[in-house]
């Protein structure tokens, strides 16, 4: 994104809601919009959430997310900051339907395929095998390779170090 901000240091409050693939709410948490643009929405959220070890990072209550919402893409990406020191801890990527933004809420239903990279530029796919229990591939083949698509997209973003990644090390 980076382009049409909507007023510089202009913040307002918005409305994250997500669902499971087949439509069950997960969670809602707030978060303040940093830019909104044609392309999408950039937000910042913080973990209000119990400590969770993923295995490769742990979320702890107050690390501050920024969160990159595409109107027409099949992911979004939070970029994962400390919470006592600013630290990035990585960037954590859910393939999800294309998100529903309105004024106010951002609505995501994850297709549980996700992608974890670290600040050194490891990555991980995590969760091929809930995805594949999804049983899109016979049920909605369309939604099938546009997830799996998505994933390609990341994964060449990540490489070409195109923004958020642009951190990465070379």
């Amino acid at each position: 994104m980076g382009s049409g901000l909507n007023e510089v240091g202009s913040v307002f409050p918005i409305r994250v809601r997500r669902l499971t693939a087949d439509g069950q709410l997960r969670v809602v948490y707030p978060g303040r919009v940093l830019e909104a643009s044609p392309e999408g929405i950039v937000l910042e959220a913080y973990w209000e959430r119990p400590p969770l070890d993923l295995g490769y990072t742990v979320l702890e209550p107050a690390d501050r997310f920024v969160e990159y919402f595409f109107r027409d893409r099949w992911f979004v990406i939070y970029e994962i900051h400390h919470h006592q020191d600013n630290r990035l801890k990585g960037w954590y990527c859910d393939i999800i339907y294309p998100p529903r933004i309105s004024e106010g809420e951002i609505e995501i239903r994850d297709l549980a395929l996700d992608l974890f990279v670290t600040p050194a530029g490891e990555v991980l796919v995590l969760d091929e095998e809930e995805f594949e229990a999804l049983g899109l591939r016979e049920r909605d083949p369309s939604a099938y390779e546009a997830a799996r698509s998505a994933l390609q997209d990341l994964l060449k973003r990540v490489h070409r170090r195109e923004h958020p990644f642009h951190q990465l090390p070379k």
